[in-house]
């Protein structure tokens, strides 16, 4: 079985603009940028000839799920799943910070896991290769899901720099995931053998997977604003 899967990053919320990291202790609402970002994006998705959306899941932090329900109602789909694995990267000790130092600390976490160290760990948080096993959970439960008609009713699944390549496997429905963009950034590496894409996913922006659950690589990526994967 392969699945499509869209990966949509949130709109914007505050945490975008105070620049505070995010994983668990702060969990900002979206802000009006936020809100007309998720309205566009379901509007994008309604107008694209893409095929079925089959579900729709998200990441339980405020930005995604008030994202993922703007989506919803124009797709006429429900929030049929809200899996903790899709949470942001765990920052651990830097959760809710927004000083200079936590920010240091955090890129240099990132710079080395696109090093290669997947072992390189935030303080009291998570390194690479445990973002990597619970982010291939969600996508495998999403793939699943989606295979057996988690989701209550289906609903028809853009035209800017943000609208994703939407090349259709065949086998199954697609599911749209609302989450994050640092989180599968970071985990491209390993969950697809792809090369870091080079830039974050804009908020409101949507990459391309094709998810093989059980398989090895779990992910392909179909495509992702701004970059051109192999």
């Amino acid at each position: 079985m392969v699945a499509d899967v869209l990966w949509a990053r949130h709109g914007e919320n505050v945490a975008n603009l105070t620049k505070t990291l995010s994983y668990r202790v702060f969990d900002g609402d979206l802000t009006d940028v936020g809100r007309g970002q998720a309205r566009e994006l379901g509007e994008r998705l309604a107008a694209a000839d893409a095929g079925q959306v089959q579900l729709l899941a998200c990441s339980p932090l405020r930005r995604a799920r008030q994202t993922a329900e703007i989506v919803g109602r124009r797709l006429g789909l429900p929030v049929a799943m809200e899996l903790d694995d899709l949470r942001e990267v765990n920052v651990g000790e830097l959760d809710g910070r927004s000083d200079a130092r936590a920010w240091e600390i955090y890129a240099a976490v990132l710079e080395a896991w696109r090093a290669g160290d997947t072992q390189a760990r935030f303080p009291g948080g998570e390194n690479r290769d445990e973002l990597c096993a619970r982010l291939r959970r969600a996508l495998t439960a999403v793939a699943r899901g989606a295979a057996t008609g988690h989701s209550s009713a289906a609903a028809r699944s853009g035209e800017d720099d943000h609208s994703p390549t939407l090349a259709h496997s065949g086998e199954e429905g697609r599911s749209l995931v609302v989450a994050h963009g640092a989180n599968l950034r970071a985990a491209l590496p390993c969950l697809a053998g792809e090369p870091d894409p080079g830039a974050d996913l804009p908020t409101g922006a949507v990459a391309a997977l094709h998810v093989h659950p059980g398989g090895s690589p779990v992910v392909r990526l179909v495509s992702w604003p701004g970059a051109a994967p192999g």
